[in-house]
Protein backbone atom coordinates (compact mmCIF):
# COMPACT_ATOMS: atom_id res chain seq x y z
CA UNK A 1 0.00 0.00 0.00
CA UNK A 2 2.73 2.43 1.06
CA UNK A 3 4.88 1.42 -1.89
CA UNK A 4 2.00 2.12 -4.28
CA UNK A 5 1.36 5.50 -2.62
CA UNK A 6 5.02 6.48 -3.08
CA UNK A 7 4.93 5.41 -6.72
CA UNK A 8 1.76 7.37 -7.48
CA UNK A 9 3.04 10.39 -5.50
CA UNK A 10 6.29 10.44 -7.45
CA UNK A 11 4.44 10.22 -10.77
CA UNK A 12 2.09 12.98 -9.68
CA UNK A 13 4.98 15.23 -8.59
CA UNK A 14 6.69 14.65 -11.91
CA UNK A 15 3.49 15.53 -13.78
CA UNK A 16 3.10 18.73 -11.74
CA UNK A 17 6.86 19.29 -11.59
CA UNK A 18 6.71 23.06 -11.99
CA UNK A 19 4.54 23.41 -8.90
CA UNK A 20 6.56 20.80 -6.96
CA UNK A 21 9.91 22.48 -7.71
CA UNK A 22 8.51 25.86 -6.65
CA UNK A 23 7.31 24.49 -3.32
CA UNK A 24 10.60 22.65 -2.68
CA UNK A 25 12.65 25.80 -3.41
CA UNK A 26 10.45 27.91 -1.13
CA UNK A 27 10.89 25.41 1.69
CA UNK A 28 14.64 25.15 1.09
CA UNK A 29 15.17 28.93 1.09
CA UNK A 30 13.09 29.33 4.24
CA UNK A 31 15.11 26.69 6.09
CA UNK A 32 18.50 27.59 4.58
CA UNK A 33 18.88 30.97 6.31
CA UNK A 34 18.44 29.90 9.96
CA UNK A 35 20.45 26.70 9.47
CA UNK A 36 23.32 28.59 7.80
CA UNK A 37 23.29 31.30 10.46
CA UNK A 38 23.40 28.65 13.18
CA UNK A 39 26.32 26.80 11.54
CA UNK A 40 28.32 30.00 10.95
CA UNK A 41 27.72 31.29 14.46
CA UNK A 42 28.85 27.95 15.90
CA UNK A 43 31.96 28.09 13.72
CA UNK A 44 32.56 31.71 14.77
CA UNK A 45 32.16 30.79 18.42
CA UNK A 46 34.47 27.77 18.15
CA UNK A 47 37.24 29.70 16.39
CA UNK A 48 37.21 32.71 18.67
CA UNK A 49 36.90 30.72 21.91
CA UNK A 50 39.58 28.15 21.04
CA UNK A 51 42.17 30.91 20.56
CA UNK A 52 41.27 32.47 23.91
CA UNK A 53 41.15 29.18 25.81
CA UNK A 54 44.59 28.21 24.50
CA UNK A 55 46.03 31.38 26.07
CA UNK A 56 46.04 30.92 29.87
CA UNK A 57 46.97 34.41 31.11
CA UNK A 58 47.81 37.82 29.66
CA UNK A 59 49.55 40.49 31.72
CA UNK A 60 49.81 44.15 30.79
CA UNK A 61 49.51 47.70 31.96
CA UNK A 62 46.49 48.91 33.89
CA UNK A 63 43.58 49.89 31.66
CA UNK A 64 41.01 48.14 29.51
CA UNK A 65 41.22 44.39 30.04
CA UNK A 66 39.34 43.85 26.77
CA UNK A 67 41.90 45.82 24.73
CA UNK A 68 44.72 43.98 26.48
CA UNK A 69 43.29 40.50 25.86
CA UNK A 70 42.29 41.17 22.24
CA UNK A 71 45.68 42.64 21.34
CA UNK A 72 47.53 39.64 22.79
CA UNK A 73 45.18 37.27 20.92
CA UNK A 74 44.63 39.00 17.57
CA UNK A 75 47.34 41.73 17.32
CA UNK A 76 45.17 44.00 15.14
CA UNK A 77 43.10 45.85 17.73
CA UNK A 78 43.29 49.08 19.69
CA UNK A 79 46.69 48.97 21.46
CA UNK A 80 46.53 49.25 25.26
CA UNK A 81 49.04 51.23 27.27
CA UNK A 82 52.51 49.73 27.02
CA UNK A 83 54.19 47.94 29.88
CA UNK A 84 57.91 47.16 30.19
CA UNK A 85 60.20 44.17 30.03
CA UNK A 86 60.41 44.34 33.83
CA UNK A 87 56.95 42.76 33.90
CA UNK A 88 58.08 39.82 31.76
CA UNK A 89 61.19 39.41 33.92
CA UNK A 90 59.04 39.44 37.08
CA UNK A 91 56.81 36.64 35.76
CA UNK A 92 59.80 34.58 34.70
CA UNK A 93 61.50 35.11 38.08
CA UNK A 94 58.46 33.85 39.99
CA UNK A 95 59.00 30.43 38.44
CA UNK A 96 55.23 30.00 38.04
CA UNK A 97 55.06 30.45 34.27
CA UNK A 98 56.92 30.92 31.03
CA UNK A 99 56.72 34.58 30.06
CA UNK A 100 56.35 35.47 26.38
CA UNK A 101 56.55 39.26 25.84
CA UNK A 102 54.68 40.63 22.83
CA UNK A 103 55.46 43.95 21.13
CA UNK A 104 52.76 45.17 18.72
CA UNK A 105 53.11 48.81 17.71
CA UNK A 106 53.92 48.96 13.98
CA UNK A 107 52.68 47.73 10.64
CA UNK A 108 54.47 46.96 7.43
CA UNK A 109 54.20 49.21 4.41
CA UNK A 110 51.83 48.23 1.60
CA UNK A 111 53.17 45.80 -0.99
CA UNK A 112 51.57 44.84 -4.31
CA UNK A 113 48.46 46.91 -3.52
CA UNK A 114 47.99 44.98 -0.27
CA UNK A 115 47.59 46.89 2.98
CA UNK A 116 50.29 46.59 5.59
CA UNK A 117 50.00 43.98 8.35
CA UNK A 118 50.93 44.13 12.05
CA UNK A 119 54.55 43.55 13.03
CA UNK A 120 54.79 41.38 16.15
CA UNK A 121 57.96 41.36 18.18
CA UNK A 122 58.29 38.34 20.46
CA UNK A 123 60.61 35.59 21.63
CA UNK A 124 61.19 32.08 20.27
CA UNK A 125 59.07 30.59 23.10
CA UNK A 126 56.00 32.07 21.42
CA UNK A 127 56.43 29.93 18.30
CA UNK A 128 56.68 26.77 20.41
CA UNK A 129 53.69 27.82 22.52
CA UNK A 130 51.47 28.37 19.43
CA UNK A 131 52.90 25.30 17.68
CA UNK A 132 54.07 27.39 14.73
CA UNK A 133 56.59 25.94 12.34
CA UNK A 134 58.20 27.01 9.10
CA UNK A 135 56.82 25.98 5.73
CA UNK A 136 59.91 27.28 3.96
CA UNK A 137 63.09 29.18 4.76
CA UNK A 138 64.73 29.67 8.15
CA UNK A 139 63.83 31.22 11.48
CA UNK A 140 64.99 34.45 13.13
CA UNK A 141 68.78 34.44 13.31
CA UNK A 142 69.93 38.09 13.52
CA UNK A 143 68.64 41.61 13.99
CA UNK A 144 66.44 42.74 11.11
CA UNK A 145 65.24 39.22 10.27
CA UNK A 146 61.52 38.45 10.07
CA UNK A 147 59.27 35.51 9.30
CA UNK A 148 55.87 36.09 7.71
CA UNK A 149 52.55 34.32 8.20
CA UNK A 150 51.20 32.16 5.40
CA UNK A 151 48.40 34.59 4.46
CA UNK A 152 50.84 37.49 4.34
CA UNK A 153 53.16 35.54 2.06
CA UNK A 154 50.36 34.54 -0.32
CA UNK A 155 48.63 37.94 -0.44
CA UNK A 156 51.82 39.99 -0.84
CA UNK A 157 53.60 37.37 -2.94
CA UNK A 158 56.55 37.21 -0.55
CA UNK A 159 59.16 34.50 -0.10
CA UNK A 160 62.40 34.01 1.84
CA UNK A 161 65.05 36.43 0.62
CA UNK A 162 62.59 39.26 -0.08
CA UNK A 163 62.58 42.54 1.84
CA UNK A 164 59.74 44.30 3.64
CA UNK A 165 59.63 47.79 5.16
CA UNK A 166 58.07 48.84 8.44
CA UNK A 167 55.76 51.84 8.29
CA UNK A 168 56.41 54.82 10.55
CA UNK A 169 53.74 55.60 13.13
CA UNK A 170 53.41 59.14 11.80
CA UNK A 171 54.42 59.79 8.20
CA UNK A 172 54.43 63.56 8.80
CA UNK A 173 56.87 63.41 11.72
CA UNK A 174 60.27 63.68 10.06
CA UNK A 175 62.01 63.38 13.42
CA UNK A 176 60.15 60.21 14.33
CA UNK A 177 61.02 56.54 13.87
CA UNK A 178 62.71 55.49 10.62
CA UNK A 179 61.29 52.63 8.56
CA UNK A 180 63.36 49.49 8.95
CA UNK A 181 64.00 47.32 5.90
CA UNK A 182 63.64 43.77 7.16
CA UNK A 183 64.95 40.60 5.61
CA UNK A 184 62.38 37.80 5.21
CA UNK A 185 64.05 34.56 6.27
CA UNK A 186 61.06 32.23 6.42
CA UNK A 187 57.35 31.67 5.84
CA UNK A 188 55.25 30.02 8.54
CA UNK A 189 52.97 27.09 7.76
CA UNK A 190 49.26 27.92 7.75
CA UNK A 191 47.73 27.68 11.23
CA UNK A 192 44.25 29.13 10.61
CA UNK A 193 44.87 31.70 13.32
CA UNK A 194 45.81 35.39 13.61
CA UNK A 195 49.44 34.28 13.33
CA UNK A 196 48.86 33.80 9.58
CA UNK A 197 48.29 37.53 9.08
CA UNK A 198 51.28 39.11 10.81
CA UNK A 199 55.02 39.51 10.44
CA UNK A 200 57.12 38.20 13.34
CA UNK A 201 60.38 39.79 14.40
CA UNK A 202 62.69 39.53 17.40
CA UNK A 203 62.02 41.89 20.32
CA UNK A 204 65.34 43.68 19.78
CA UNK A 205 64.41 44.37 16.17
CA UNK A 206 61.14 45.86 17.43
CA UNK A 207 63.05 48.12 19.80
CA UNK A 208 65.27 49.23 16.90
CA UNK A 209 62.12 50.30 15.02
CA UNK A 210 61.11 52.09 18.23
CA UNK A 211 64.34 54.08 17.97
CA UNK A 212 65.74 52.62 21.19
CA UNK A 213 68.45 50.87 19.24
CA UNK A 214 70.28 51.85 16.07
CA UNK A 215 73.58 51.67 14.22
CA UNK A 216 75.84 54.38 12.84
CA UNK A 217 78.17 54.84 9.97
CA UNK A 218 81.91 54.59 10.70
CA UNK A 219 82.80 58.29 10.95
CA UNK A 220 86.53 57.85 11.49
CA UNK A 221 86.87 56.57 7.96
CA UNK A 222 88.61 59.00 5.60
CA UNK A 223 85.92 58.67 2.93
CA UNK A 224 83.20 60.13 5.18
CA UNK A 225 81.56 63.25 3.76
CA UNK A 226 82.63 66.39 5.65
CA UNK A 227 78.98 67.49 5.75
CA UNK A 228 78.30 64.70 8.25
CA UNK A 229 80.86 66.07 10.74
CA UNK A 230 80.70 69.06 13.04
CA UNK A 231 84.23 68.63 14.33
CA UNK A 232 87.08 66.23 13.72
CA UNK A 233 90.40 65.96 15.52
CA UNK A 234 93.06 63.34 16.03
CA UNK A 235 91.35 62.06 19.18
CA UNK A 236 87.61 62.61 18.59
CA UNK A 237 84.92 62.96 15.94
CA UNK A 238 81.68 64.93 16.42
CA UNK A 239 78.88 63.93 14.05
CA UNK A 240 76.26 66.26 12.59
CA UNK A 241 72.51 65.65 12.20
CA UNK A 242 73.23 64.47 8.66
CA UNK A 243 74.34 61.10 10.04
CA UNK A 244 71.22 58.97 9.92
CA UNK A 245 70.63 55.60 11.56
CA UNK A 246 70.82 52.63 9.23
CA UNK A 247 67.48 51.64 7.74
CA UNK A 248 68.65 48.12 7.01
CA UNK A 249 70.62 45.71 9.14
CA UNK A 250 73.20 43.69 7.24
CA UNK A 251 76.10 41.45 8.11
CA UNK A 252 78.42 44.42 7.43
CA UNK A 253 76.81 46.90 9.82
CA UNK A 254 75.22 44.66 12.47
CA UNK A 255 78.16 45.18 14.84
CA UNK A 256 77.41 48.91 14.98
CA UNK A 257 73.89 48.33 16.34
CA UNK A 258 73.28 48.85 20.01
CA UNK A 259 70.41 49.60 22.40
CA UNK A 260 70.30 52.66 24.64
CA UNK A 261 69.15 52.15 28.22
CA UNK A 262 68.37 49.21 30.46
CA UNK A 263 66.42 46.35 28.92
CA UNK A 264 63.91 46.15 31.80
CA UNK A 265 62.69 49.64 30.87
CA UNK A 266 62.08 48.85 27.19
CA UNK A 267 58.41 48.85 26.12
CA UNK A 268 56.29 45.82 25.29
CA UNK A 269 52.55 45.60 24.67
CA UNK A 270 51.71 42.57 26.82
CA UNK A 271 53.06 39.37 28.29
CA UNK A 272 51.51 35.99 27.57
CA UNK A 273 52.08 33.75 30.59
CA UNK A 274 51.92 29.97 30.28
CA UNK A 275 51.80 28.57 33.85
CA UNK A 276 53.47 25.25 34.52
CA UNK A 277 50.42 23.92 36.40
CA UNK A 278 46.98 24.97 37.61
CA UNK A 279 48.47 25.63 41.04
CA UNK A 280 51.10 27.94 39.54
CA UNK A 281 48.38 29.76 37.59
CA UNK A 282 46.43 30.35 40.82
CA UNK A 283 49.55 31.57 42.61
CA UNK A 284 50.41 33.96 39.76
CA UNK A 285 46.86 35.32 39.70
CA UNK A 286 47.16 35.81 43.44
CA UNK A 287 50.37 37.80 43.04
CA UNK A 288 48.70 40.18 40.60
CA UNK A 289 45.56 40.42 42.71
CA UNK A 290 47.53 41.50 45.77
CA UNK A 291 51.08 42.70 45.20
CA UNK A 292 51.00 44.31 41.73
CA UNK A 293 47.57 45.87 41.43
CA UNK A 294 49.06 49.37 41.18
CA UNK A 295 51.18 48.78 38.08
CA UNK A 296 49.74 45.86 36.11
CA UNK A 297 46.76 43.62 35.55
CA UNK A 298 46.47 39.90 34.84
CA UNK A 299 43.48 38.70 32.80
CA UNK A 300 42.14 35.37 31.60
CA UNK A 301 41.46 35.83 27.86
CA UNK A 302 38.82 33.07 27.88
CA UNK A 303 36.76 34.97 30.44
CA UNK A 304 37.07 38.23 28.51
CA UNK A 305 36.02 36.59 25.22
CA UNK A 306 33.05 34.82 26.83
CA UNK A 307 31.86 38.14 28.25
CA UNK A 308 32.13 39.70 24.79
CA UNK A 309 30.29 36.80 23.15
CA UNK A 310 27.44 37.07 25.63
CA UNK A 311 26.90 40.62 24.37
CA UNK A 312 27.51 40.01 20.68
CA UNK A 313 25.39 36.88 20.44
CA UNK A 314 22.29 38.62 21.67
CA UNK A 315 21.91 39.47 17.99
CA UNK A 316 21.43 35.75 17.41
CA UNK A 317 18.05 35.92 19.15
CA UNK A 318 16.84 38.50 16.63
CA UNK A 319 17.97 36.22 13.79
CA UNK A 320 16.05 33.32 15.27
CA UNK A 321 12.94 35.41 15.80
CA UNK A 322 12.99 36.67 12.22
CA UNK A 323 13.57 33.10 10.98
CA UNK A 324 10.58 31.79 12.95
CA UNK A 325 8.35 34.56 11.58
CA UNK A 326 9.61 33.88 8.07
CA UNK A 327 8.94 30.12 8.45
CA UNK A 328 5.44 30.82 9.76
CA UNK A 329 4.57 33.09 6.83
CA UNK A 330 6.06 30.61 4.35
CA UNK A 331 4.05 27.76 5.90
CA UNK A 332 0.85 29.79 5.51
CA UNK A 333 1.64 30.54 1.85
CA UNK A 334 2.53 26.92 1.11
CA UNK A 335 -0.67 25.75 2.83
CA UNK A 336 -2.65 28.11 0.63
CA UNK A 337 -0.84 26.85 -2.49
CA UNK A 338 -1.53 23.21 -1.56
CA UNK A 339 -5.19 23.94 -0.82
CA UNK A 340 -5.67 25.64 -4.17
CA UNK A 341 -3.79 22.83 -5.86
CA UNK A 342 -6.07 20.23 -4.31
CA UNK A 343 -9.13 22.18 -5.48
CA UNK A 344 -7.72 22.34 -8.98
CA UNK A 345 -7.27 18.56 -8.86
CA UNK A 346 -10.84 17.94 -7.72
CA UNK A 347 -11.79 16.33 -11.05
CA UNK A 348 -8.73 14.07 -10.86
CA UNK A 349 -9.71 12.92 -7.37
CA UNK A 350 -13.30 12.23 -8.43
CA UNK A 351 -11.92 10.04 -11.22
CA UNK A 352 -9.74 8.16 -8.72
CA UNK A 353 -12.75 7.69 -6.47
CA UNK A 354 -14.82 6.29 -9.39
CA UNK A 355 -11.95 3.91 -10.20
CA UNK A 356 -12.30 2.44 -6.70
CA UNK A 357 -9.84 4.45 -4.60
CA UNK A 358 -11.08 5.03 -1.07
CA UNK A 359 -10.99 8.44 0.57
CA UNK A 360 -8.17 7.20 2.81
CA UNK A 361 -6.12 6.21 -0.23
CA UNK A 362 -6.54 9.66 -1.78
CA UNK A 363 -5.58 11.36 1.52
CA UNK A 364 -2.57 9.03 1.76
CA UNK A 365 -1.50 9.94 -1.77
CA UNK A 366 -1.69 13.69 -1.11
CA UNK A 367 0.07 13.26 2.26
CA UNK A 368 2.89 11.34 0.59
CA UNK A 369 3.34 14.12 -1.96
CA UNK A 370 3.59 16.71 0.82
CA UNK A 371 6.05 14.49 2.73
CA UNK A 372 8.29 14.02 -0.33
CA UNK A 373 8.34 17.77 -1.12
CA UNK A 374 9.11 18.62 2.53
CA UNK A 375 11.89 16.02 2.66
CA UNK A 376 13.41 17.35 -0.57
CA UNK A 377 13.25 20.92 0.75
CA UNK A 378 15.00 19.94 4.03
CA UNK A 379 17.73 17.99 2.24
CA UNK A 380 18.29 20.85 -0.21
CA UNK A 381 18.46 23.37 2.66
CA UNK A 382 20.97 21.22 4.61
CA UNK A 383 23.15 20.77 1.53
CA UNK A 384 23.10 24.49 0.73
CA UNK A 385 23.87 25.38 4.37
CA UNK A 386 26.81 22.97 4.46
CA UNK A 387 28.21 24.37 1.20
CA UNK A 388 27.69 27.93 2.49
CA UNK A 389 29.64 27.08 5.63
CA UNK A 390 32.53 25.69 3.59
CA UNK A 391 32.53 28.70 1.28
CA UNK A 392 32.31 31.20 4.14
CA UNK A 393 34.86 29.56 6.45
CA UNK A 394 37.85 31.57 5.18
CA UNK A 395 35.79 34.75 4.95
CA UNK A 396 34.62 34.24 8.54
CA UNK A 397 38.18 33.72 9.74
CA UNK A 398 39.22 36.87 7.89
CA UNK A 399 36.61 38.76 9.93
CA UNK A 400 37.93 37.20 13.12
CA UNK A 401 41.65 37.29 12.53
Amino acid sequence: MLRNAFYLALRSLWWYRGRAITIVLCLALTLWLPITVRLLLNQFRTDIVSRAESTPLVIGAKGSRIDLALLALYFDTIPPDATTMAEANYIQDTGFATAMPVHVAYRTQSINNQDGVPIVGTTLEYFEFRDLYLAEGNGLAMLGDCVVGSNVASRMNLKPGDKILSAPKNAFNLAGDYPLRMNITGVLAKSNSPDDDVVFIDLKTAWIIDGIGHGHQELAHESVDDGMLLEKSETSVTASAAVLPFTEITADNIDSFHLHGREETFPISAVIANPHSRKDQTLLLGRYASARTETAQCVKPAGVVHDLLNIVFRVERLVWLSSILSAFVTALLLGLVLLLSIRLRAAEMQTMHKLGCSRATIVSLIGTEIFLMTLAGILLALSAAWLSKLAAADWLRSLLF
